[in-house]
């Protein structure tokens, strides 16, 4: 556990002590999460929609669970942002907080490690899972309100809808699912650079996270209103997502606790909150601060819970 997460913590430290020794400013860490939002994450989702294999897609009971948690997660993390004042465009963020993990490049090698190679395939569909419903639905709640006063409602939808269809991460997705479905050959010259571009996805959203711890204005984060932000996220990321999984696994679509989608469904829903939040927040330029301090933290009570569930359902 320690090994995998280690260069997790490295990469955030080499990036808040870049910025420490080239005194980095806020728009290049901007800059930073743009090539990540724009560039490498389509990338990253173009290639592993497109190898998603259909007939394996067909594992209803874990796709339920998965979605029932993150759906759930998300709910609880915008009425949390919205009862400590934040509107309902600024809460899309603390609500991806809440149910967006570190699937790729932190619960990938976990089930890797512990079940062995058989468990690619569910982490590769759970990290597909909790990736593109909740990017796709950040984007159009921030669309479709900035759009709330150019016209009538259905304006404002069909503006929403234009501007998400056309957002590279959409386009990306819609590109993998036809390659999936119909069985096109992906010429190895486009599967070769779609896995350069998409493998710097994560650890280039971790180290434009350290950018912006070292940018941190400790004395005015650390204040009881924005500690009162924070750790509901982390507990409903931590504690309830993979609780209310677990719940609909078992009780719900009758899942086996021995089963290695169970398994699955369950540690990527417990995985602590993932740096792509970051990327979102300077996106949209709300909840920056919070949202770096709330990874750290969620990833630190991870290290303590991880290992429980691992013992409990992987050992």
């Amino acid at each position: 556990m320690l090994q995998i997460v280690a260069p997790i913590f490295a990469v955030i430290l080499a990036g808040y002590l870049f910025a420490l020794w080239r005194d980095v400013d806020k728009a290049g860490t901007r800059l930073l999460n743009e090539y990540v939002l724009y560039g490498a994450l389509p990338a990253l989702l173009f290639i592993a929609v497109a190898r998603a294999d259909p007939a394996e897609l067909q594992q209803w009971s874990f796709m339920g669970a998965t979605l029932i948690g993150i759906a759930v997660a998300f709910v609880l993390g915008a009425l949390a942002a919205r009862a400590g004042g934040t509107r309902l465009r600024q809460g899309a963020i603390p609500a991806m907080a809440a149910s967006y993990g570190t699937t790729g490049y932190m619960g990938v090698p976990i089930l890797v490690t512990i079940l062995g190679v058989g468990a690619a395939v569910p982490a590769a569909i759970a990290t597909i899972l909790h990736n593109v419903p909740v990017i796709m639905t950040v984007i159009l709640i921030n669309d479709l309100l900035a759009r709330r006063g150019e016209g009538n409602a259905g304006a404002a939808i069909a503006g929403a809808l234009k501007a998400t269809l056309t957002n590279p991460l959409t386009v990306a997705v819609l590109a993998g699912i036809v390659v999936s479905v119909s069985g096109l050959p992906l010429p190895s010259s486009i599967a070769l650079f779609a896995d350069f571009l998409g493998a710097a996805a994560g650890p280039t959203a971790l180290f434009a996270l350290g950018l912006g711890l070292a940018q941190l204005d400790a004395s005015a984060l650390l204040n009881r209103d924005r500690i009162a932000r924070i750790l509901p996220l982390i507990g409903i990321k931590v504690f309830v997502q993979p609780a209310v999984t677990f719940a609909a696994a078992i009780w719900l679509f009758g899942m086996s606790t021995s089963d290695p989608w169970f398994v699955a469904a369950l540690i990527m829903a417990a995985q602590p909150i993932g740096a792509g939040v970051f990327v979102f927040a300077s996106k949209y330029q709300h909840f920056e601060d919070e949202t770096s301090v709330a990874i750290i933290l969620s990833l630190l009570v991870a290290l303590v819970t991880l290992p429980i569930l691992l013992q409990i359902y992987a050992g």
